[in-house]
């Protein structure tokens, strides 16, 4: 966490955290002036629900949507809107997040390094890079959102495999237990 620059953190936190917060800004309002049944699905990641992801501006992110839908789910329930809300927790997706920092502003590049990345960081690197490859598809995560609108599920999860961490995260809290660290 700390040896991520504060570029790291304002581009991770404009994309993944305001991108959201605009979005809903801008379009939950109307929805609800419109007062016809609607959906917002906000994009989260299975790291909003888990502990240990690598990358804390990432994580901290994820953990924000997920709570920022929360807030939303129970806001409208409230009202008895006829709009609804779910936050897509996915696992790894066929996606190009590996190559993100083509989309970076240039106000927000770090400097070029000067010492290669660590022998650890290449293989988380390419560990992720690699189930990402292996992922789902971006179809099959727009069908199980689909299904999960039409169920109103708040939560949609796409990875079962990803439960057991969930769990055992849940289990620590309500067990005011410390987080078990793997190496």
């Amino acid at each position: 966490m700390w040896e991520s620059t504060l570029a790291d953190w304002q581009w991770v936190m404009g994309v993944n955290l305001w991108g959201v917060i605009h979005g809903c800004r801008a379009f939950i309002p109307v929805m609800l002036r419109q007062g016809e049944e609607g959906h917002v699905v906000n994009t989260a990641s299975i790291a909003g629900l888990i502990d240990g992801h690598p990358g804390a501006p990432y994580q901290v992110t994820k953990h924000a949507v997920v709570s920022l839908s929360e807030h939303i789910y129970f806001s409208l329930a409230q009202m008895q809107a006829k709009v609804g809300v779910s936050v897509l927790c996915p696992g790894f997706v066929r996606t190009e997040i590996m190559t993100c920092d083509r989309n970076r502003p240039s106000e927000l590049q770090n400097p070029p390094r000067i010492d290669p990345p660590s022998p650890e960081v290449k293989q988380i690197i390419e560990s992720f890079t690699q189930a990402i490859e292996a992922g789902m598809s971006p179809k099959q995560v727009a069908e199980t959102v689909f299904e999960s609108i039409e169920a109103e599920r708040l939560y949609i999860l796409t990875h079962d495999e990803f439960d057991p961490y969930i769990q055992s995260r849940m289990e620590s809290i309500l067990g005011r237990k410390n987080p078990a660290v793997t190496s």
